[in-house]
């Protein structure tokens, strides 16, 4: 597909009430594969001395964490998932606590070294990571927005932008980078990760594994998993990937249809996050 504007950040609304993205944003339209795009934002706060929040939203998924720390340790963390693809998703945070009194890292990739990735949500993790590197960052506050293309003669746009200036725009062709040609050639499959940390700067290394993760998860665009009505259904799915997806979870989990939202028009992913700052209010002294 032909973007109109590639390098223009997705637009961003910040304060507002609480909304029901079931509501307010259209539902995914799965007819429509082909001639669109996935989106993503992820922001990172650190609202008190002691505790950063982060917030992730897609067409998939909503997940927040709050952590808080002693300035060197994780005291304690709270994963909580706002929309998701399962029913089993909500138990999360359950594993999640395995992280508490782990050293803070600048790294967001530090948490594998703390966790399984594969017996926790991906994304929460994900963003558990990402919350704990902004921890110790100078920064109050992270933003990343993140789209990829639905494929077009065998190719995708990936870009993402930070705090609203375009840091990353790949075009990716069988999960390798062909454009621009300083990126080019660069495999997203296997070992990208250690060679994102091996060889580019920090501050990039996060945006660049967080954009690769995008590739994955719009091809969910790709299957209508809301034709199931449980996992019991979906037992060639990827096994082994995460929690939900372990056998013991997946025979109990219930879809959760008509979560996927489309946020491919700008009125729309403006809304991404928009409500962030209704959360977690009543524990804010401040309040």
């Amino acid at each position: 597909m032909t973007l109109k504007n590639p390098r223009n950040v997705p637009p961003t609304v910040t304060g507002l009430e609480a909304f029901d993205r079931l509501v307010e944003i259209p539902p995914y339209d799965y007819e429509g594969f082909g001639n669109g795009l996935c989106r993503r934002r992820i922001r990172l706060t650190k609202s008190e001395h002691n505790r950063t929040i982060g917030e992730l939203e897609d067409d998939f998924h909503h997940f927040r964490v709050e952590l808080t720390h002693d300035q060197e340790k994780i005291l304690s963390v709270e994963g909580s998932i706002l929309r998701a693809p399962w029913s089993t998703c909500s138990e999360a945070n359950h594993p999640l606590q395995k992280i508490i009194g782990s050293s803070l890292s600048s790294e967001s990739t530090a948490i594998g070294g703390y966790a399984s990735p594969t017996s926790n949500c991906t994304h929460l993790f994900d963003l558990t990571g990402l919350v704990i590197s902004h921890t110790v960052q100078e920064q109050i506050v992270r933003q990343y927005d993140l789209m990829v293309t639905d494929p077009s003669d065998h190719k995708q746009d990936l870009l993402l932008w930070r705090d609203g200036e375009l840091l990353l725009a790949w075009t990716v062709q069988a999960d390798t980078i062909i454009e621009p040609p300083e990126w080019e050639g660069v495999s997203l499959q296997g070992k990208f990760i250690p060679w994102a940390i091996a060889q580019l700067d920090p501050k990039t290394a996060e945006a660049a594994i967080a954009l690769r993760r995008m590739l994955h998860i719009s091809s969910g665009h790709g299957i209508n998993l809301d034709k199931l009505e449980n996992g019991a259904e979906h037992l060639d799915g990827p096994i082994g990937r995460c929690y939900t997806y372990t056998d013991e979870v997946l025979l109990r989990a219930t879809r959760m249809k008509k979560t996927v939202r489309n946020f491919e028009r700008e009125e729309h992913a403006s809304l991404m996050l928009a409500d962030m700052d209704t959360r977690g209010q009543s524990q804010d002294p401040a309040n």
